[in-house]
């Protein structure tokens, strides 16, 4: 029998059913399918990939910056502002089940467990522990798992939500369509990605040929060094500063935040535009192509948020 925490997974590789051995308490043992692949539970997760891949930096990032973006530490309501003005979802989603992909420290998951909806999270990363050590308390299910082969059965969640995921896959339209392929009949899909209008205006795409090969401690210091030196000489200037300077600063745009917070939320930003092995920007009409090739409605693709929002609906059963 499995616990109940696990009764939604299924063997990513064959996508048969699981069972757990080990202690169910302390939710520590392997799942293991008929076919004989196994997966180990370690610290309250099922673990269905090897390492964290390409997306070690990713892990490192929130290990450090575990709490800066969650608004019940921050104070702040950027996190739960961007999600319901980006996906036009309802704030009440009751009985309602969300895949949450790439969940990050989880930022997101905070504010879509906050509707009521049963919310399943995985990242690629060891930032799930990060989201589980946050949230276990209120129910969040979460793995560490791979946009690739996700361990849920095909087509079975209401919602799908994954902001700021997919550009830092290798195959951007494979990630989009596997999420695609998670959305129950009838139900909705909402993705963001960078935007590839700004690919030739943005520094960063000048020096990531040698940062994201960088050891990630040094240059998470870097950064940090980097950040504080450029904000004891320079107004701020966000976005424009980034046509010429591959740093974030949010010194007077992100409102609710102390001075302290937003110069935490440089770093972290920079960090992050800097060390991922990916960074791959899509076009509206990219974004929209997909949408349709996949043979979805109601679609809306803007730019806003984090760069391109998309929105879909996966039409109902004519079955």
């Amino acid at each position: 029998m499995l616990p109940e925490p696990f009764q939604i997974y299924v063997c990513p590789t064959c996508r048969g059913d699981l069972s757990f051995d080990g202690n169910a308490d302390a939710l520590a043992g392997t799942l293991t399918c008929a076919t004989g692949h196994t997966f180990p539970v370690t610290g309250g997760l099922p673990r269905f990939v090897l390492d964290e891949g390409y997306s070690g930096s990713f892990g490192f990032q929130w290990q450090r910056h575990a709490k800066d973006q969650v608004d019940s530490a921050s104070g702040a309501k950027i996190s739960r502002d961007r999600v319901f003005r980006g996906t036009g979802w309802p704030e009440d989603m009751t009985g309602q089940t969300i895949l949450e992909a790439g969940c990050g420290s989880g930022r997101f998951t905070e504010v879509l467990l906050s509707t009521g909806a049963q919310v399943f999270s995985f990242d690629y990363s060891e930032a799930a522990d990060v989201t589980y050590r946050n949230f276990a308390d209120r129910d969040a299910h979460v793995c560490q798992a791979s946009i690739y082969d996700m361990p849920y059965p095909l087509a079975s969640f209401d919602r799908v939500f994954c902001y700021g995921v997919i550009q830092h896959t290798p195959d951007v339209k494979a990630s989009f369509m596997r999420l695609v392929a998670m959305v129950k009949p009838g139900g909705y899909l909402a993705v963001d990605v960078y935007d590839s209008r700004k690919w030739l205006f943005n520094a960063r795409y000048r020096v990531r040929w040698f940062t994201k090969h960088m050891d990630k401690e040094r240059l998470h210091r870097l950064c940090q060094q980097a950040t504080v030196a450029y904000m004891k000489v320079m107004p701020p200037m966000h976005p424009w500063n980034q046509l010429v300077v591959p740093l974030k600063d949010y010194r007077g745009v992100l409102p609710g935040l102390t001075l302290e917070q937003q110069i935490s939320w440089s770093i972290l930003d920079t960090f992050d535009m800097l060390s991922p092995a990916f960074d791959l920007p899509q076009s509206k009409r990219t974004m929209r192509r997909w949408c349709v090739e996949a043979g979805l409605t109601d679609i809306w693709v803007e730019r806003g948020g984090n760069g391109v929002e998309v929105r879909a609906r996966k039409p109902a059963s004519t079955v």
